[in-house]
């Protein structure tokens, strides 16, 4: 005996979890109801569409910050090694590199902007934009030295994986867009 279930009237949440619970070998044709369903949902709430994902970066900014951040160490360290002449040419070649390297390794990999775009994400990187289909996503998840980014794994189109990082507007160790991102990379899969 078999109960009909109106899908219709579940949200986008339920329907994600009634299509990761149905059993899609014994109920194919349910299996397809729910992944519609799920499709024209996510397209009729506008509210994901073209929703900017990630905080703004201005790179020279972090450049000019990571200066200032190093010269109080420089200054004491070389007072310590050298005298005043050797000093005042020592301290600045020592913020610089030292400046240079903290925004490499902090900063660098960064997006400047990601946005939604529905089906998919554009990253903005010094002016270039890289569209990637939530299909193509493998997993997002949080960067582990740094739980306030997140690292979008994508699968490239010659079966090479590659990452994207960002940082999304609202900053948290636990970011809900996370897990939200790899509930739609999922169903994006399903669905093709």
């Amino acid at each position: 005996m078999t109960r009909k279930i109106d899908f219709t009237t579940y949200s986008l949440d339920d329907l994600y979890l009634s299509a990761k619970a149905v059993d899609r070998e014994q109920y194919p044709k349910i299996a397809k109801k729910i992944d519609r369903l799920i499709l024209e949902k996510e397209k009729s709430e506008s509210a994901t569409q073209n929703k900017q994902l990630s905080a703004i970066y201005h790179k020279a900014i972090f450049r000019i910050f990571s200066m200032f951040f190093a010269l109080p160490p420089a200054i004491f360290f070389s007072s310590l090694l050298f005298d005043e002449t050797v000093q005042l040419i020592i301290t600045p070649v020592f913020v610089v590199v030292f400046g240079f390297a903290f925004f490499k390794l902090a900063y660098w990999n960064i997006s400047d902007a990601v946005y939604d775009d529905g089906d998919a994400l554009l990253f903005i990187k010094n002016n270039k934009q890289q569209r990637v289909e939530l299909k193509d996503i493998v997993k997002v998840k949080h960067v582990m030295t740094n739980r306030g980014l997140i690292r979008v794994q994508i699968r490239n189109n010659d079966a090479t994986e590659s990452e994207l990082l960002f940082e999304p507007q609202m900053k948290s160790s636990v970011s809900a867009l996370v897990s939200e991102l790899n509930r739609r990379a999922m169903s994006a899969k399903r669905t093709t």
